[in-house]
């Protein structure tokens, strides 16, 4: 891989890591610590647990990019383990958020620029018109929490801490309104997509 180069050993389990744990029990927590700390069997250990995850979100949002992405996300684990905060959500979200801005990011970068002059024609139906189009729809057929929820969480990119706040419930509430809502979605795309 080429980011392993950048990296400098340090033996897993050592007191930088604030691990007690054997290196198979270790929590992701830990491993994020330990991996701030320079552990390269940390590291490892992090990518064997969420390799398949950031594929699949490389390979759905970035396709034919997927490797590059997912070469990249992991390079930014790398770099960017000391930023994570466990006060802020857990460690598996902070990395899929990683790994779909970054596969949202790859994807911008190969989009060409539309030339003002070349606008597409008005009567012409794209695919993420299409796209959205359904989203909307599927959202509004959510609950009101669940929308709210949702749309605060990726139009706004807010923390579910900072919707808590925000809407004045607990932080369980949003939690629980956010993972049913996406749920549904992913029903109801599903059911779209036939």
């Amino acid at each position: 891989m080429r980011f392993l180069g950048r990296m400098s050993p340090q033996p897993f389990g050592t007191p930088s890591d604030d691990s007690a744990s054997p290196r198979g029990q270790a929590s992701d927590v830990e491993l994020l610590r330990a991996i701030a700390g320079g552990s390269e069997p940390a590291f490892e250990e992090l990518r064997a647990r969420y390799r398949r995850a950031v594929e699949r979100v490389c390979r759905t949002v970035a396709g034919s990019e997927r490797e590059d992405c997912e070469q990249e996300v992991f390079a930014r684990v790398w770099g960017k383990a000391a930023l994570f905060d466990p006060a802020r959500g857990s460690a598996a979200a902070w990395l899929l958020t990683l790994a779909r801005r970054t596969a949202l990011n790859q994807l911008a970068a190969r989009r060409p620029p539309t030339p003002v002059d070349h606008e597409p024609a008005a009567d012409t139906v794209e695919t993420a018109d299409v796209d959205a189009f359904w989203l909307e729809t599927a959202l509004a057929r959510l609950s009101e929490h669940e929308r709210r929820v949702i749309e605060l969480a990726y139009y706004g990119d807010m923390s579910e801490s900072a919707i808590a706040r925000r809407l004045r419930v607990p932080l369980g509430s949003v939690k629980s309104w956010k993972r049913r809502g996406l749920n549904r979605l992913a029903s109801l795309l599903g059911e779209e997509s036939r």
